[in-house]
C-alpha cells in the first residue's frame, strides 16, 4: 500500500468516526429537549364550517380530526379531549366561520338561547315586508339598525306640459313654436323640473341586511372574538359600501316606495323614538325656485350666463 493511500484511509476513518460523534451528541441533545417537550390533543376541522354551523352536524359528520401539537403552540381554550368536543358542541352554532384545519376553541361556539321565528310572523296584520338598498350617504351611513324607524325622501324629474307662449319658470328652455291658430287647440311644451318630497314617515325597520329586529326580551346580542392558530384574538367585522333594509309598510306605502325605486332616487332619514308624523304630506317640496327664490329666473333675463348654472342645478 502506497503512503498516499494510507494516508487517505486514515483520514476517512477520522472523518466517519467524527460524523459518528456528531451525530451522537445531537441525538443526545435531541432527547434531552423531547425530555422537556408537551404536547396536547387537539381536534382540527377537517373542512371550512361556514358560520352557524350547528355543533351537532359536526358531531354526527365527523367533520373534525384529532392530532396531537406541542402544547406550547396550542392556541388558547384548544377542545383537547373528545368529552370537552361533545360538550362544547351540544346545542351550539359556530359563532363565525372556521377554516379548514383551523384548531377548534370553545371560544368559537355559541349557544342557541332562543327559537328563531320566521320574519313573516313579525309582520303585523296589514302590513307586508319589502326589501331596498340604498348607497350609504343616502341610508345614514349605516347606522340604521333593526327596530328602528325612517322617514323617505325621493327626488325625481317631472315633465311637465307648458303651454307655447306661457310664461316658463326658473331653468326652463322655451323653444320656439308658432302661435296656434283661432280654434286650433292650445299647442304645448313638455319640460322637465327636478322635484324632492317625503314620501313616507316613521316606517319601521324590520331587518338590515340578514340582522333581524330581536324578539322583546330577547337576550344582547354578542360579538364573539375568534382565535387564530398563533393565538391572536380577532373581531369579525362586516363592510358594505350598500345599505340593505326590509321594511314594514301597508300596501299604499309599498307602491310609493318601490314608484319612488324605479323613477327617482330615494334617501332615508333616521328618526327619534318618540317620533310622530304630522301628516301623509309633511312638506310641499322642492323645486330649484323653493330653493333659490323666484327672482332667481328674472336675473338670468338681464345675465343670460346665470342660465347655465339653473341648467346645472336642475341636473343635479
Amino acid at each position: 500500500m502506497g503512503r498516499r493511500t494510507l494516508v487517505l484511509v486514515v483520514a476517512l476513518l477520522l472523518a466517519a468516526i467524527a460524523t459518528f460523534a456528531v451525530y451522537n451528541f445531537l441525538s443526545g441533545v435531541e432527547e434531552e429537549a423531547a425530555k422537556d417537550r408537551t404536547y396536547q390533543v387537539v381536534y382540527r376541522a377537517l373542512e371550512g364550517l361556514p358560520e352557524g354551523t350547528t355543533g351537532a352536524a359536526v358531531i354526527e359528520q365527523f367533520r373534525y380530526v384529532e392530532s396531537e401539537e406541542e402544547a406550547r403552540l396550542v392556541p388558547q381554550n384548544a377542545i383537547d379531549s373528545i368529552e370537552k368536543l361533545e360538550a362544547t358542541l351540544a346545542g351550539r352554532v359556530a359563532a363565525g366561520p372556521i377554516s379548514g384545519g383551523q384548531v377548534l376553541t370553545t371560544d368559537q361556539w355559541v349557544a342557541i338561547t332562543t327559537e328563531i321565528a320566521p320574519l313573516a310572523g313579525r309582520i303585523a296584520d296589514g302590513k307586508e315586508a319589502v326589501t331596498v338598498s340604498v348607497a350609504l350617504e343616502q341610508g345614514v351611513n349605516g347606522f340604521i339598525e333593526p327596530g328602528d324607524r325612517v322617514n323617505v325622501i325621493v327626488s325625481m324629474e317631472l315633465e311637465i306640459e307648458v303651454p307655447v307662449g306661457e310664461e316658463v319658470i326658473i331653468g326652463d328652455v322655451q323653444p320656439e313654436e308658432p302661435a296656434p291658430a283661432d280654434g286650433q287647440p292650445v299647442q304645448t311644451n313638455t319640460i322637465t323640473k327636478a322635484f324632492t318630497r317625503y314620501t313616507l314617515q316613521g316606517v319601521p325597520v324590520l331587518a338590515v341586511g340578514k340582522d333581524v329586529k330581536p324578539e322583546e326580551d330577547a337576550p344582547a346580542e354578542v360579538v364573539v372574538p375568534q382565535t387564530t392558530e398563533d393565538g391572536a384574538v380577532t373581531v369579525p367585522e362586516e363592510e358594505s359600501s350598500v345599505v340593505v333594509l326590509t321594511l314594514e309598510v301597508s300596501p299604499d306605502q309599498a307602491e310609493k316606495l318601490v314608484f319612488g325605486r324605479e323613477n327617482g332616487s330615494t334617501w332615508l332619514t333616521l328618526v327619534p323614538p318618540g317620533f310622530v308624523a304630522v301628516s301623509d304630506q309633511p312638506t310641499e317640496g322642492v323645486t330649484v325656485e323653493a330653493l333659490y327664490g323666484p327672482e332667481f329666473g328674472y336675473l338670468t333675463k338681464l345675465f343670460p350666463f346665470l342660465a347655465d348654472l339653473e341648467a346645472l342645478l336642475l341636473e343635479e
